[in-house]
C-alpha cells in the first residue's frame, strides 16, 4: 500500500463466495439507502453525505490489517468524523456526531473535538473516545485517504457539504435531529452489511381497513349490553374522531373522554383516516397491549407488537429493530426511550417514526420528572417530522401548566365536558379524614358479590387478601399484583371477567395493575387514596357499562397501616393534592374543570429531573440515555414455575444444566413467566442467577435474570404468585 492511486481498499472480509466488497462499493450503497431513508425525515442530503463518509477511515493500512487478522482494536468511524470536521467545522455537527457514533454510540461534538484536532495534527496513534486506536493518524495518512476517496468519488465536492442552517426550538429537538440522521445512517449500514433486500413495506389499503372497522362496530352494536344512551355517545365520539382524522393534517392533538366511551376504536378511526405511512399505538401497560391487540386483530390483518413479552423469530426481530411494518403496538418504555438513546441498535428504528400517526393511550401515565423533556421531543416529532400525535385519556393532564413548555394541542372532542356530565355512572364516597382499617374494608367486601379494592402497595394487598380469605370461599376471591407473572395475571383477569359476566360472586384485591384499560365492570370499587388520575381510572372499572339501576359506588379511603402509604414521593404528592382540594370542597371526578384544577396544582412546582436537564444542556447523548429511565433498573427478573407454562420453566432449567448459560432468545421467551422483584437478598437465597454465553474471549455475562431454584418452587403459588418466606415487605409495586 504505497499510494492511494493503485491501492484497492476493502470494506469487508471475503464472504462465503469469496467476494470482497470494496470501500467504494459499500459507501455508495449506504449513501443511497441513507438518502432514501432521509427523505421522510427531511434529511436526504445530510443522510446521503453521512452514508458516503461513514467508513472513510477504512481507507487506511490499519483497517486493511484488521481484515486480514493482523491487527485489532481499530476505530474506523472516528477518522470519518475528523475528516468532516476539517472540511466543515461546527456547521456539520449532526453529520459528524452520526458518523463518529455509527458503531459505538453518539457523542457530542464538544466531547470529541479535542481528540479530532489532535488526530489531524499529530502522527501519534490516537486512542479514540471509543477506547480503540484511530485508523488514520496525522496529516500524511489523512492526505492518502483523501486521495483514495476522491479517486473513488471524483464528483464529490465541497458543495455536497453545504447544509442549510437548522433552527431548533429546544435542545431536545436538536438532539433528536441528530438521532434521526443517525438512524438513517445506521439502518442503511446494517441493511447493506447484512445484504438485506430493503423494501418499503406495502401500505395497506386504509379504505379497506376503515370499512373493516365500521363492520366490526356494527357487530359490536348488535351484541352490546350497554344502555342505549351510552351507545349513542360512543357513536358520536367515534364519528367525531373520524372527522378530525379525515383532515389529514399533521399536528398535536388530545382526545379527552371518560372511560367506557369507546376511545380504543374511536382513536383507530382517527388514525386510519389520516392515511399516513404507519400507525403507532403506544400503551403504558402490557395488559393494555394484550387487550388492544386482541381487539384490533379483529379489524386489521397484520399487527406488529413490539414489547418485552413478545417472542421473536429472526424476521420478527428484524421488524422490531426497524419498525417498518405499517401498524405497530408498543409500550411507552420502547417508544420514549428510543427518543433518548445513544446506541446504534436502539436508534435504528427512529427514521421510520417520521410521517406516522402516533397515539399515546392512557396519556396520564407519563413519568413526572421526565415529562418536560419527553413532551419537547414529542413536539419536535410534530413540528419537523410530519407526525400526527394524539394524547388520549379520561384524565387529560394540563401540560400547558408545566414550566418551559410550549403546549397548544387541538382537542379532537371539544364537547368532552358534555360527555362527562352525561356519563355519571358512579358516585364517590370520600373517607379520607380518618384512616380505615383494612379489616373493615375486608368485612365490607365480604358482604358484596361484585367488588374490587385497589391499594397502592403490595404489602397492603397481601394483608387485605389474607383477611378476605377468612371470610369468603376461595373460588370467590382473586389477588392481582405484579407478584403474579404476566401470563398468570392475564389468566386471572380472564377468570374474573367470566365470573362477572355469569353473575357469580367475585371479589378482587389488586394494585394499580388492574387500573387502566382492563375492561372489568364491578358494582362497587374501593380505592386507597391516590393521585386523582388513578382514582378516576379505578372508577372506570365501576358500573362501566351503565347497567346498574343506580350509580356505582366508589369508596376512596386512607388505609390504617404502619409505614409509608405510597410507592413513591411523586405518587404521594398527587394524593396530597387530592386531599388538599377536598379540604376546600368536594371533588367531582366527572367535572373536567376539577380535573384541570388538580393538574394546575400538581404542576405548579413541577421540576424536570436535574441530572437529565444537565445532560441535555451539555448535549451528552450517553448521559441523557442513562438518566432517561422510565422503569427502575434496580429490580431483578425472576423466572417462576407458573403452572400454565411449566414446560417453558423446565426448558430453561434444562438449558442451564446443559450449558450453565441461557441465550437472550430464551430469556425473551421467558418474559411471560417472569416477576420483577427488588429484594436482592431473597433472590440470592432462593433463585439461581442466569448468565449469558461468553463471547470474544470474555467470561459469561450477568443477564439480570434468575430462576427460582427447584427446591423452592412452592414459593410461587396459583393464589398469590411469588411470595418470599418471612419477606421484608418494602411496598414496591412495579
Amino acid at each position: 500500500m504505497n499510494g492511494a492511486e493503485n491501492t484497492i481498499y476493502f470494506a469487508k472480509s471475503p464472504d462465503a463466495n469469496g467476494h470482497r466488497e470494496t470501500v467504494a462499493e459499500h459507501l455508495e450503497k449506504v449513501a443511497r439507502w441513507a438518502g432514501t431513508f432521509g427523505e421522510e425525515t427531511g434529511q436526504q442530503n445530510a443522510a446521503r453525505v453521512a452514508g458516503q463518509i461513514h467508513d472513510f477511515g477504512k481507507y487506511s493500512r490499519a483497517f486493511q490489517e484488521v481484515l486480514v487478522g493482523t491487527r485489532h482494536g481499530v476505530d474506523h468511524a472516528f477518522p470519518g468524523a475528523a475528516f468532516l470536521y476539517r472540511a466543515g467545522k461546527e456547521r456539520l455537527r449532526a453529520i459528524i456526531e452520526a458518523v463518529n457514533g455509527h458503531h459505538d454510540g453518539l457523542r457530542s461534538l464538544e466531547a470529541i473535538k479535542p481528540e479530532m484536532l489532535e488526530n489531524l495534527r499529530t502522527d501519534r496513534v490516537l486512542r479514540c473516545p471509543s477506547g480503540k486506536d484511530a485508523s488514520l493518524n496525522g496529516g500524511g495518512e489523512y492526505e492518502t485517504a483523501i486521495r483514495a476517496f476522491f479517486r473513488d468519488f471524483p464528483r464529490f465536492s465541497k458543495t455536497d457539504l453545504v447544509m442549510a442552517k437548522e433552527a431548533f426550538s429546544s435542545q431536545e429537538g436538536r438532539m433528536l435531529y441528530t438521532r434521526m440522521l443517525f438512524s438513517c445512517l445506521v439502518d442503511a449500514d446494517y441493511c447493506v452489511s447484512a445484504a438485506m433486500a430493503v423494501e418499503e413495506p406495502k401500505a395497506p389499503s386504509w379504505d379497506a381497513a376503515i370499512q373493516a372497522l365500521n363492520d366490526y362496530r356494527l357487530s359490536l352494536g348488535r351484541d352490546s349490553k350497554a344502555n342505549a344512551g351510552l351507545n349513542a355517545l360512543r357513536d358520536r365520539l367515534f364519528d367525531c374522531c373520524g372527522e378530525a382524522g379525515s383532515s389529514g393534517k399533521a399536528g398535536l392533538y388530545t382526545l379527552t373522554a371518560p372511560t367506557g366511551t369507546g376511545k380504543t376504536l374511536a382513536l383507530l378511526n382517527f388514525a386510519l383516516r389520516q392515511k399516513k405511512r404507519r400507525i403507532i399505538i403506544v400503551l403504558p401497560f402490557l395488559s393494555l397491549i394484550e387487550q388492544t391487540a386482541r381487539e384490533y386483530a379483529k379489524i386489521l390483518p397484520d399487527i406488529f407488537e413490539d414489547h418485552s413479552q413478545r417472542e421473536y423469530d429472526d424476521e420478527y426481530r428484524e421488524f422490531s429493530a426497524r419498525w417498518d411494518p405499517p401498524f405497530i403496538l408498543t409500550t411507552s418504555v420502547r417508544f420514549f426511550e428510543a427518543l433518548f438513546r445513544w446506541k446504534p441498535g436502539d436508534c435504528r428504528k427512529l427514521h421510520n417514526i417520521a410521517g406516522s400517526v402516533i397515539v399515546f393511550d392512557e396519556a396520564q401515565s407519563l413519568p413526572g420528572a421526565l415529562t418536560g423533556a419527553t413532551l419537547r421531543a414529542v413536539r419536535a416529532l410534530c413540528d419537523r417530522y410530519g407526525c400526527s400525535v394524539v394524547f388520549s385519556t379520561a384524565t387529560q393532564p394540563n401540560f400547558a401548566a408545566l414550566p418551559n413548555l410550549e403546549w397548544q394541542p387541538v382537542e379532537i372532542c371539544p364537547w368532552h365536558s358534555e360527555l362527562y356530565a352525561s356519563l355519571r355512572r358512579t358516585r364517590v364516597e370520600w373517607r379520607v379524614q380518618e384512616p380505615t382499617p383494612l379489616k373493615t374494608i375486608a368485612e365490607e367486601m365480604a358482604q358484596l358479590d361484585s367488588v374490587c379494592c385497589i391499594v397502592n402497595l403490595r404489602k397492603h394487598a397481601k394483608r387485605l387478601f389474607r383477611r378476605l380469605k377468612k371470610l369468603c370461599p376461595k373460588e370467590e376471591i382473586f389477588f392481582l399484583t405484579t407478584d403474579l407473572c404476566p401470563e398468570h395475571r392475564s389468566a386471572q383477569i380472564d377468570c374474573i371477567r367470566e365470573r362477572l359476566r355469569a353473575g357469580l360472586p367475585c371479589r378482587v384485591v389488586s394494585t394499580q395493575c388492574i387500573e387502566a384499560g382492563v375492561d372489568l365492570d364491578f358494582a362497587r370499587m374501593y380505592r386507597a387514596l391516590a393521585p386523582l388520575e388513578a382514582i378516576i381510572q379505578a372508577a372506570g372499572r365501576c358500573n362501566r357499562n351503565g347497567r346498574l339501576a343506580e350509580n356505582g359506588l366508589v369508596v376512596v379511603f386512607v388505609p390504617e397501616a404502619a409505614g409509608r402509604l405510597y410507592p413513591s414521593a411523586a405518587y404521594g404528592k398527587g394524593a396530597m393534592r387530592v386531599k388538599e382540594m377536598l379540604e376546600n370542597g368536594e371533588i367531582d371526578i366527572h367535572n373536567a374543570a376539577h380535573i384541570a384544577e388538580y393538574y394546575r396544582r400538581l404542576f405548579r412546582d413541577a421540576r424536570d429531573d436535574e441530572k437529565l436537564t444537565d445532560a441535555i444542556a451539555r448535549g451528552s447523548y450517553e448521559d441523557v440515555s442513562q438518566c432517561y429511565q422510565l422503569i427502575d433498573d434496580r429490580c431483578v427478573q425472576v423466572i417462576v414455575p407458573y403452572a400454565g407454562r411449566r414446560e417453558l420453566f423446565e426448558e430453561i432449567q434444562q438449558e442451564l444444566q446443559r450449558t450453565q448459560c441461557v441465550t437472550p432468545q430464551l430469556l425473551q421467551r421467558a418474559a411471560p413467566i417472569t416477576v420483577s422483584v427488588y429484594d436482592r437478598d431473597s433472590c440470592e437465597r432462593f433463585a439461581e442467577p442466569l448468565f449469558l454465553p461468553a463471547r470474544r474471549g470474555q467470561p459469561p455475562r450477568p443477564s439480570g435474570y434468575c430462576i427460582l431454584r427447584p427446591q423452592y418452587a412452592q414459593l410461587y403459588t396459583e393464589e398469590m404468585g411469588l411470595q418470599w418466606p418471612e419477606e421484608e415487605e418494602n411496598g414496591i409495586i412495579f
